[in-house]
């Protein structure tokens, strides 16, 4: 069985780890969506100057076609835009919900350390009931 002290680190490594984590998923999120909007944004940009200059020179033909393209373009970076926000928001959601939950039991691990210095026999009972609640719980769905 595990003292408290490596049960409030192990607690720590976790939740540094689980940080380190996320940062570094909604980072890569963040670039490669950054990465496509501007290549979208840009594409847009490029197909409406060369929609002018055709309009410019011919008056009439393929610049309905280009121009469309370029709106098409455009309304594909603001849903690639609308995507990366919306999943952003969900991952900031389900940050807080987890930190909420780590905070509830560093508390109640921070009460169980205070019961087990003043009744070393209530500890006992203390620790294998977190121990118990505190486990990994597997991630499987049972059906």
């Amino acid at each position: 069985m595990l003292s408290l002290g490596a049960i409030l680190m192990q607690n720590l490594v976790t939740r540094v780890t689980d940080r380190v984590d996320e940062t570094v998923e909604v980072a890569k999120r963040n670039a490669i969506g950054g990465v496509l909007i501007g290549l979208l944004l840009i594409t847009a940009y490029v197909l409406a100057v060369v929609g002018a200059a055709v309009a410019l020179a011919h008056r009439y033909g393929a610049v309905p076609a280009l121009f469309g393209l370029a709106g098409g373009f455009l309304v594909l970076a603001l849903i690639v835009l609308a995507v990366v926000a919306a999943r952003n928001k969900r991952e900031r959601e389900l940050r807080r919900i987890r930190r909420d939950q780590l905070a509830a039991r560093r508390d109640l691990m921070a009460a169980a350390a205070t019961a087990a210095s003043r009744k070393p026999f209530a500890a006992t009972a203390v620790a294998l009931a977190l121990g118990f609640m505190l486990a990994p719980k597997s991630r499987r769905r049972v059906d």
